[in-house]
């Protein structure tokens, strides 16, 4: 592997609280990945080794996605629950406890990762290191700016002779009233959410099975329609003289482009949810498989329907 993309694998491997090694972790996408590619290959007569690669290719670069989206999960859960452990970390210095043995106390079970991060600072500020680098440790094993930024507010506070039990009650609070106004937005731009979403898994589907049909009805109509050759010579630039293009390429160029438009859908509604492309993630398997569900069905019920006007 390239230096530098071992180095991003390991980062977020860390992140993500995983025990995977790098070499692990690739070797497990890349079987995965060139295992559904085969698979795919197999179902389609002509192009398939364009669709083998596209799809190992999607696979691959799907399942690092996930690995992006694990991380960022683990992000969330821990700003969600950073309030509750800045106010517990009070509530223990106000009863008379000692900073070090404050935090030792705030290390709840259910507060995760964070728990363990702030367990070791604990230890580490009980072993004589200063309050604020001990503070600082924290965020090294999180990969949160919500946190880095909380944190180093509070380090600048202490620093310019801030209150600690201050400190920690007014920033939750801030983060509190920060994530309201959060969800309140998120609330009033949903139906933005929906309509791409809409748009993407069942719009261009049924638009791209109906397309497919039209040009194949229409070639085979015109491979056994003759024209008059004085109508053809008087009108030279119409002609039905058959399409020249084959079903499976039809096929495939349809699944790639429902591909591309689920994939930017999944990216555009994560931008709008919370403001990061990478939240869209999760929704791409959805959208992916809910777009090739309704474009295969939507293919069967226009050939029942109107089945009789292609002639046989």
């Amino acid at each position: 592997m390239p230096r530098k993309y071992k180095e991003k694998i390991e980062e977020l491997l860390k992140f993500s609280g995983s025990k995977r090694t790098p070499q692990g972790f690739v070797n497990y996408t890349f079987i995965i990945s060139i295992a559904m590619g085969f698979v795919a290959a197999l179902f389609v007569r002509e192009y398939a080794l364009l669709m083998g690669v596209g799809v190992f290719v999607a696979l691959f670069v799907l399942l690092h996605g996930f690995l992006i989206l694990a991380v960022d999960r683990r992000t969330k859960f821990i700003e969600g629950i950073l309030p509750d452990a800045m106010q517990l970390m009070a509530a223990n210095i106000k009863s008379g406890f000692i900073p070090s043995r404050a935090m030792l106390l705030s290390a709840r079970k259910e507060f995760g990762p964070l728990s363990d991060a702030i367990k070791r600072s604990g230890k580490e500020m009980m072993t004589g290191k200063s309050l604020q680098d001990s503070l600082g440790d924290i965020p090294k094993s999180i990969k949160s700016e919500v946190l880095e930024t909380t944190i180093r507010l509070i380090i600048r506070g202490i620093r310019s002779g801030g209150q600690l039990v201050s400190l920690f009650e007014e920033t939750a609070t801030d983060m509190r009233r920060k994530e309201s106004i959060r969800k309140e937005v998120k609330a009033n731009i949903l139906m933005y959410g929906i309509f791409i979403g809409f748009a993407g898994a069942v719009g261009a589907p049924v638009l791209y099975a109906l397309s497919t049909f039209l040009v194949t009805t229409i070639g085979q109509m015109g491979i056994g329609t003759q024209m008059p050759e004085g109508l053809a010579t008087g009108l030279p630039m119409i002609g039905l003289g058959g399409i020249s293009i084959s079903p499976d390429f039809l096929l495939l160029f349809s699944i790639a482009a429902i591909l591309i438009t689920t994939i930017f859908g999944g990216l555009i509604i994560g931008i709008i949810d919370s403001g990061k492309e990478k939240a869209g993630i999760k929704y791409i398997p959805l959208l992916t498989v809910l777009a090739l569900v309704i474009f295969f069905a939507a293919r069967m019920m226009i050939a029942s329907i109107f089945g009789t006007m292609i002639p046989g």
